[in-house]
């Protein structure tokens, strides 16, 4: 008789389950999303069900003052980090009141939902790949059960079988550990590491590029040629020279500045730009109270970051020496 063949699939992560009847909130990534139920991966890495009803409300935020905007149940993708509201129910599932996200994480999430899709249809054809490997191992049993019949050539078969056995062994092994490399670059997906940073400055009470800044930002646009999964933030920062709110209004122009340079002279397309930001004087660079360090806080700051699921992929194809060394962030992050 032949040994009997393990079986394999994917192993689930941890599992996060809601009382009934009482009130939760939870944060996390969307990890997958079928109909009106969503799979949310939390921070402590647990996964929990988010049930979406027709009184759901799902809501944009916008700003210091959480002025929010009513969303559609479809720009709930993979890759988007929400925030869900609601009650338990029996099955230990969160049946939402209302969930929200803020804009930066939306536009993320859109680049990551085209390679959390592909990812998934992979995950499911190994699977599907696994189940074939287990039905033929039951059919490797039933031909041993025939083999002890066949007194002569039992010796002979039994070795060919075996070696049939430890092929297909092998390859249970090859796609279980293609899920396992599946599994990590989508829990990757919603983390970003810094590439590439530059600085560019501006004369007092000026939003103007000089061109000596135009050149800094020529080397940025240069670097994210080869890039692949990409994204760009913009902050702008004031000294603290004259009134707080001129300072604002000339932070925020001065990263429109940029934004728009990228844009225009550079063609990186907007999707790959978040939101730029207006700083105003807050994150001093240098002392307010020397012109030098005035000089160094009218600035913005240009960051490349580059999406983890993305390089991890890289990095496989690569070889299993490939590494990188930055640390992960959020966007948005100062």
């Amino acid at each position: 008789m032949l040994p009997v063949i393990p079986a394999f699939g994917r192993v689930e992560p941890n599992t996060r389950t809601f009382t009934a009847g009482e009130q939760a909130k939870v944060q996390g990534v969307i990890i997958s999303r079928d109909g009106q139920t969503i799979k949310l991966r939390d921070d402590d890495d647990s996964v929990g069900t988010i049930d979406l009803t027709n009184n759901t409300r799902i809501q944009l935020k916008h700003g210091l003052f959480s002025r929010k905007s009513a969303m559609n149940a479809d720009s709930l993708v993979s890759g988007l980090r929400v925030e869900a509201q609601g009650k338990g129910n029996e099955k230990g599932e969160l049946v939402a009141d209302r969930v929200t996200f803020d804009p930066n994480s939306m536009k993320a999430s859109r680049q990551i939902d085209t390679r959390v899709s592909p990812l998934e249809a992979r995950t499911g054809g190994l699977e599907g790949r696994a189940g074939q490997l287990e039905g033929r191992a039951g059919q490797l049993e039933n031909r041993a059960g025939q083999m002890e019949n066949r007194q002569g050539q039992l010796e002979t078969q039994e070795k060919q079988t075996q070696q049939q056995v430890g092929q297909v062994k092998v390859t249970a092994d090859q796609a279980n550990q293609g899920v396992s490399d599946v599994n990590q670059r989508v829990s990757n997906l919603d983390q970003y590491q810094q590439k590439y940073k530059e600085t560019v400055y501006f004369k007092l009470n000026s939003a103007v590029l000089a061109p000596s800044e135009k050149q800094k930002l020529d080397t940025v646009i240069q670097q994210t040629q080869n890039e692949k999964g990409y994204i760009v933030e913009v902050a702008g920062f004031a000294d603290k020279t004259g009134k707080a709110a001129l300072n604002q209004t000339l932070s925020e122009s001065r990263a429109n500045a940029v934004v728009r340079y990228l844009e225009q002279q550079g063609n990186i397309p907007i999707h790959r730009i978040l939101t730029p930001t207006g700083m105003g004087t807050s994150h001093e660079a240098a002392d307010n109270s020397t012109s030098q360090g005035r000089k160094l806080n009218r600035r913005v700051e240009v960051t490349v970051l580059i999406n983890q699921g993305v390089v991890a992929g890289s990095s496989q194809s690569s070889g299993p020496n490939s590494t990188t060394s930055a640390t992960p962030k959020q966007p948005g992050g100062f």
